[in-house]
């Protein structure tokens, strides 16, 4: 025998789960569309990511995965296959290489910081300074480095060149991989300055001082990106990368606006 149902009673049921279905409807857009972006990152540029990766994530929903290295590595990797989304390499001969080899999406190759070079050191009785490194007798080791592939181990020689330095410290120099190796052997204390990144310097705040190196003395640090694909989502990071929300980020992590530099 078939139970009839009060009319009312049912509909006064159904609503909530007739919400229930079109609210999760609505959410499923969101989920479908969250997406992951492979982003291969400088490793001086590494600890800025980590701010702007939380930042886009909260506001897109997508999920970032950070691959930090050397850009020389990067690029090595990106020509040979490696499943990149987006490169931000810490200079700007890798990507237009990248570019003349059509391994980029049209018209993406776009600075998005400018690098600022500093003499640091950890010993408290070693003021950085541009006499500092003048006195060659005070000190037994430089780090910074290798100027072959890296650009601040570029400005560093452009530095030491400008300041007429290089033959009294050629023996002195010690040469990382790139400049969080560089900065690694200053800050473990095996060198006593280093010629290093503004960014990596501002992460250690609580001990240790730095000389700015005035931007005459080198070459500018155009750090430039390119898109390797066009997934919406690698495409919503990189327009973030370009957008004025980076600013304030950029100032306070110790690189400069490009924008302030045209």
């Amino acid at each position: 025998m078939i139970k009839l149902v009060n009319s009312r009673a049912y509909k006064t049921f159904l609503g909530p789960v007739v919400r229930a279905g079109l609210l999760l409807c609505c959410c499923m857009p969101s989920l479908v569309a969250a997406d992951t972006v492979n982003v291969a990152v400088a490793s001086n540029f590494a600890t800025t990511m980590e701010i702007v990766k939380h930042r886009f994530q909260e506001q897109s929903g997508h999920r970032v995965n950070l691959i930090k290295g050397s850009s020389g590595k990067h690029y090595a990797q990106i020509i040979h296959g490696a499943p990149f989304d987006l490169f931000l390499s810490a200079d700007a001969e890798r990507p237009r290489q990248l570019e003349r080899q059509g391994l980029i999406i049209d018209q993406s190759r776009r600075v998005y910081a400018l690098g600022q070079l500093v003499l640091w050191s950890r010993y408290q009785n070693l003021r950085p300074s541009r006499q500092s490194l003048a006195n060659a007798a005070g000190f037994n080791y430089l780090a910074l480095a290798h100027p072959a592939l890296a650009p601040y181990g570029r400005a560093a020689i452009e530095t030491l060149k400008y300041l007429a330095l290089l033959p009294d410290l050629e023996n002195k120099m010690v040469m990382g991989e790139n400049v969080a190796q560089a900065f690694q052997f200053a800050y473990s204390g095996n060198a006593e300055f280093g010629l290093v990144a503004l960014s990596q310097a501002l992460t250690v705040v609580e001990f240790g001082s730095y000389w700015l190196v005035p931007a005459a003395f080198y070459s500018p640090i155009r750090q430039e990106m390119v898109l390797l694909t066009d997934a919406s989502a690698a495409r919503g990071l990189f327009e973030f990368l370009g957008s004025d929300a980076m600013q304030s980020i950029l100032e306070t992590s110790g690189y400069l606006w490009p924008e302030l530099s045209q």
